[in-house]
């Protein structure tokens, strides 16, 4: 938001704006795509950890799902299916997130790679 010109805040000041509209219908909408990257990245990242929720977690019963695919794997009452479906259980909602949030992922990272 640092990179954003001050002449179009100015701007908008000169067109009678206050500051919440100069943030809600300027600043905003110019930040939309690296928000959108900054989502997707914090989601995965959430969604996907393993060594705190190993460090902390006392009962099988509050394992996350990276937890509980591992558990699984090293009992040999489970099946390779269980654990194939475990799995796309444990990546399809990072998917959802990044389809939903796709254009503003690849508007984020291609306007970083341009310069001008």
């Amino acid at each position: 938001m640092k990179e954003i010109p001050r002449e179009l805040e100015e701007a908008a000041k000169l067109d009678g704006a206050g500051e919440f509209r100069i943030f809600w219908q300027v600043v905003l909408p110019l930040c939309r795509p690296a928000l959108g990257v900054i989502g997707i990245f914090g989601f995965t990242m959430i969604w996907d950890q393993y060594m705190l929720p190993l460090l902390v977690a006392t009962d099988p019963a509050q394992y996350t799902l990276p937890l509980a695919l591992r558990s699984m794997r090293s009992d040999d009452q489970v099946g390779i299916g269980v654990l194939l479906v475990g799995a796309f259980l444990a990546m399809l909602p990072s998917a959802l997130a990044f389809l939903a949030l796709q254009r503003s992922f690849i508007r984020g990272l291609a306007s970083g790679a341009v310069k001008g």
